[in-house]
């Protein structure tokens, strides 16, 4: 069976154990963190160039990998980095090393066992090379097979050598901790703590690609013993591409249903059921369609219309509720449609949920349409907040951090103010909206970075969450993710699993303490590969659509 890395990034709770640790005493009264650290080095390392070898999802000389029984493999970027700018080209060798296995066990207490050399292949034949000025190397993958192992824990150090510069005491071998593992079957509960929302675009994928995700909640310092628990995640399931759309003759606002989501409801014993048999609850995400025609200008006799489709649409396909993200409206931007007003949404709001007081009825809280929500003299006397289950919020664009939406807790981040403090990252204020209560306000939405993005490699977003959840103010357990992704060839390769990982990583209580870390698992597969209840890996394109 083919296998690939769960990104479960251990590594980030050390990163941010150290780097982040010492922020969060200065922006809230917490417990300080104790971290081992090594000597100081004296002056005359310090006026050398020293390499060390680090895999890229880990800042220490250890890193864990994962593979199931059979012939699967996974893969891991690897680099080498110096303690100061190379003065020259420089050429570094990599290669495992079994002999190390031994000396670890002795000196560390540990009983791991020996990945063969043969189930390790580094590309480029381990040639790694820094040019002069540069204080790091190009990224090389390193792969491990399944050939011939049974499940346990194997150690797998790659040694690094070189004639052109000297190894620091503690950075010339990286250690890959390669855990083998058995399928394991079984019904997973849904998530009973987290509310976590999730999107499908069926343009692009089945809704049972929101299905399968299991998350385990692992004890690093105790590699033998169960997870202390496995759960589904994506209680919600918002289906897109849904769409108000105008008909000029009739000048009616209507239900635009694309292709794609319309084949979806029609074959919803496939593609809804097994989803809504697992307790999760199926929804319509609905938003503007460029018309100029939106949930924010719409006239007594549409808003009736409009919740009669919706009312509908919903009760037709046996759905749990509805999405209102508004959003691609082209309020303005289309000649004859009228401009928007604030007690338009607001009723919307208000008779959508008299007319299905028994569905689940959530707001995406999302620039201008949704930020005067506070206030009931422009929203006509409607408390919009007495009418949602849910909202929470709408910024999941790739092109920023994670943004902390707390309108509970605004800080001032004026210059001069921040004392050297770290506060969570807030570009788009906004207030609590009236009669909404705090519980069920989602404070941030984590959309899919590709693996280039600068949003994703600085991670200042999850600092900012991190910082956030450490200080209390997140009243709730509300957690929101942008359109899901399978694995995907080419830069968001991997990232269908890494970012939920380092979400969790930073968002649960006990997540940042160095004692647990949190695996991303996929409960099956599709698309004619072998059935599996329970791996580490989404096969490329796995629920991509198929009709």
């Amino acid at each position: 069976m083919i296998m690939k890395r769960n990104y479960d990034m251990k590594q980030g709770i050390l990163a941010f154990l150290m780097v982040l640790g010492s922020l969060c005493l200065a922006a809230c009264d917490t417990d300080p963190i104790d971290t081992t650290r090594g000597e100081l080095p004296d002056k005359e390392p310090l006026e050398n160039t020293y390499v060390s070898v680090r895999s890229q999802f880990s800042p220490v000389e250890r890193s864990v990998v994962y593979l199931m029984e059979g012939t699967g493999t996974t893969s891991d970027p690897m680099y080498c980095r110096l303690n100061r700018p190379a003065e020259k080209n420089l050429n570094i060798q990599a290669a495992p090393d079994e002999s190390q296995v031994e000396i670890y066990n002795a000196k560390y207490g540990t009983d791991f066992l020996t990945m063969p050399a043969a189930n390790i292949q580094i590309a480029d034949n381990g040639q790694i090379s820094i040019a002069a000025g540069e204080r790091i190397s190009e990224k090389i993958k390193v792969t491990f097979k399944a050939d011939g192992l049974e499940a346990g824990k194997y150690l797998a150090p790659i040694v690094v050598s070189s004639d052109d510069v000297a190894l620091s005491d503690d950075g010339g071998i990286l250690y890959y901790v390669v855990k083998v593992r058995k399928p394991e079957v079984g019904d997973y509960e849904l998530d009973p703590v987290n509310t976590t929302v999730f999107y499908v675009n069926t343009s692009e994928y089945s809704p049972l690609l929101a299905d399968v995700w299991v998350i385990a909640k692992e004890d690093l310092m105790n590699y033998g013993v169960p997870n202390v628990w496995e759960r589904t995640y994506g209680n919600i399931v918002n289906l897109r591409v849904v769409q108000i759309g105008y008909d000029e003759a009739t000048e009616r606002a209507m239900l635009v249903l694309n292709s794609d989501i319309r084949y979806v409801l029609e074959h919803a014993d496939l593609h809804i059921r097994p989803l809504q048999d697992k307790g999760r609850k199926v929804c319509l995400s609905i938003e503007g369609g460029n018309t100029g025609l939106g949930f924010c200008n719409l006239s007594d006799a549409q808003i009736a219309d409009f919740v009669a489709q919706v009312k509908a649409c919903l009760d037709t396909y046996d759905l749990d509720g509805v999405n209102l993200f508004d959003r691609n409206a082209g309020y303005g931007e289309v000649e004859g449609m009228p401009a928007m007003n604030t007690t338009s949404y607001p009723k919307l709001i208000k008779a959508l949920r008299e007319a299905m007081p028994d569905k689940l009825l959530t707001l995406s809280d999302y620039e201008e349409p949704t930020e005067y929500f506070w206030d009931t003299e422009a929203t006509g006397g409607i408390e919009v907040g007495k009418y949602l289950d849910y909202a929470w919020s709408g910024y999941m664009s790739e092109d920023e951090d994670i943004q902390i939406l707390d309108p509970w807790n605004q800080i001032d981040q004026s210059e001069g103010e921040m004392n050297g403090m770290m506060f969570p990252v807030n570009n788009h204020p906004r207030k609590p909206i009236a009669g909404l209560e705090q519980s069920k306000y989602g404070a941030f939405a984590v959309p899919f970075y590709s693996m280039s993005s600068s949003y994703f490699q600085d991670q200042i977003g999850l600092s900012n969450l991190w910082v956030w959840r450490m200080c209390g103010w997140s009243p709730n357990n509300l957690l929101t993710f942008g359109d899901l992704i399978s694995n995907i060839q080419g830069d968001y390769e991997t990232q269908w699993n890494q970012i939920v990982s380092l979400t969790l990583m930073v968002y649960e209580p006990d997540g940042m303490d160095g004692n647990y870390i949190y695996g991303v698992y996929i409960s099956h597969n599709l698309n004619g590969n072998v059935f599996d209840p329970y791996t580490t890996y989404l096969y490329y394109e796995d629920y991509a659509k198929d009709w």
